[in-house]
């Protein structure tokens, strides 16, 4: 049996010790919080989908709010995508269990505190987020986070994981009650179990308690986070009087609060994570600069020159993403062409739906490019391509009919395109855009903002202009 200490200290005595906990663990809460989340993105998502052979070029981190790891799976077959999706709960559980079964062989108490939350966080985080999103994915119909892509991909039912991830997270709040209530009943002692109960309970919800007002504060989820909290609280209690039952009492030699060094060492390791947070990724995903792992095509500007004889000279210019950040820090670095020139290729080849592409040549330019609803300097990777035979039709009339597809639609989209006719004579455009006209050119531009409101195909209708 777990031996949890217990005397009667004075009331006064008690209560302060109860209370100089409370801002102990919402501390180890955030770096915990920041450690678990760091793992699941980047050793969850990220390795999983390197070791199936795919690009992880960003991540995001927040122990306050919604993380997020970038990867490129478009070919990937859907079992690939479900074994990504899973690999950050999978990773959690995993390395929270790890971390807990280590616990016995760390001395320090400290570190010991610490390491603890990071369990926590990995394994409560982890289940938590199994039960929630399945739940709100099958109430609302809507994909809700990684679960419900598991499900889509690997065939589990919502209902299945919803019903695990309560069961997992019943079982872990038990198993870290039991960790937790003697690692406490080592600096506030305990009356009896009902105490042990009421106290542990007690410090863990309140510790908990800043970081979802912080994290309702950074991303407005008040009803979301709100249940949450319920949610755990009720889980906590819940275990905890099972936990409970098989501990035993014994009397102290004397109570050992926290000592000034301990409390600076937790307090170091929030500041350490808060100011990581703050200072390599940002408040919010929104407006995040986040941690580029490699440079990767991510917005695109398209400029077309169709000729008369219906070839196409395309301009392609590529920025890395997806924080707005990114091309400020690789612009100076070694590009990866061979990435951008087959991007290229195959950006061609559907956008015309034709093989025949050829590469004219590429280099770093310093034009202004489109994204996010402006325009910005400092240019950008572009590729320069030639298609010599686009698939048109012709119609009754001997009109020309040229379809462009977005090649990254759905999952992406082209955040402007512009198309200059020389030889031609545009009849009619969908969407339609207002052209303008030279002496030998027309010219018209699409400006995009986001994947909702861009469209996946231009139809241009066109006439040739006799020579």
């Amino acid at each position: 049996m777990d031996r949890v200490t217990s005397q009667r200290p004075t009331v006064a005595a008690r209560s302060i010790g109860v209370l100089r906990l409370v801002p102990l663990v919402s501390l180890a809460m955030i770096s915990g919080s920041f450690a678990g989340t760091l793992t699941h993105e980047v050793i969850g998502h990220g390795l999983t989908g390197l070791l199936l052979g795919y690009d992880f070029y960003a991540f995001y981190v927040s122990p306050f709010g919604t993380s997020e790891a970038y990867l490129d799976l478009r070919g990937a077959a859907g079992w690939k995508e479900g074994l990504v999706s899973a690999g950050g709960i999978g990773s959690d559980i995993l390395i929270g269990l790890l971390i807990l079964s280590l616990l016995r062989f760390v001395r320090p108490y400290a570190p010991k505190f610490l390491l603890f939350f990071w369990a926590e966080d990995s394994l409560i985080g982890g289940s938590t987020y199994l039960a929630s999103s399945s739940v709100a994915s099958l109430v609302t119909g809507v994909p809700n986070g990684d679960p419900y892509w598991i499900s889509h991909y690997l065939g589990i039912p919502l209902e299945a994981l919803a019903f695990g991830g309560i069961v997992l997270t019943l079982v872990f709040y038990y198993f870290l009650f039991r960790k937790l209530a003697p690692l406490l009943g080592d600096r506030v002692r305990y009356l009896d179990r009902n105490d042990a109960l009421a106290t542990v309970t007690t410090v863990w919800v309140l510790g908990m308690l800043p970081l979802r007002l912080i994290s309702i504060g950074l991303e407005d989820e008040v009803g979301a986070r709100s249940v949450r909290l319920f949610f755990s609280a009720a889980a906590i209690l819940l275990a905890g009087h099972f936990a409970t039952m098989r501990m035993e009492f014994v009397q102290p030699l004397a109570t050992k609060y926290f000592e000034p060094r301990q409390i600076v060492a937790v307090g170091l390791v929030a500041t350490v994570a808060t100011a990581t947070w703050l200072g390599a990724f940002g408040p919010t995903s929104e407006t995040a600069h986040g941690v580029i792992v490699q440079e990767f095509p991510y917005f695109v500007n398209v400029r077309i020159v169709l000729w008369g004889n219906l070839t196409a000279d395309a301009r392609l210019a590529f920025r890395p993403g997806p924080f707005e950040n990114a091309w400020a820090n690789v612009r100076n670095g070694p590009p990866k062409w061979d990435l951008y020139l087959e991007e290229s290729a195959e950006f061609m080849k559907a956008m015309f739906g034709t093989n025949g592409s050829q590469l004219l040549d590429y280099g770093t330019d310093g034009d202004d490019f489109w994204y996010s609803g402006v325009w910005h300097p400092e240019g950008a990777r572009v590729v320069h391509m030639r298609v010599t035979e686009p698939q048109v039709e012709r119609t009754a009339f001997d009109e020309i009919l040229l379809v462009l597809r977005d090649p990254w639609k759905p999952d992406g989209f082209i955040d402007c395109l512009n198309v200059t006719l020389r030889g031609l004579h545009l009849r009619s455009s969908t969407p339609a855009t207002s052209f303008s006209y030279s002496e030998s050119a027309e010219s018209g531009v699409w400006l995009n903002n986001s994947t909702d409101t861009s469209p996946s195909e231009y139809s241009l209708l066109l006439v040739e202009i006799p020579t």
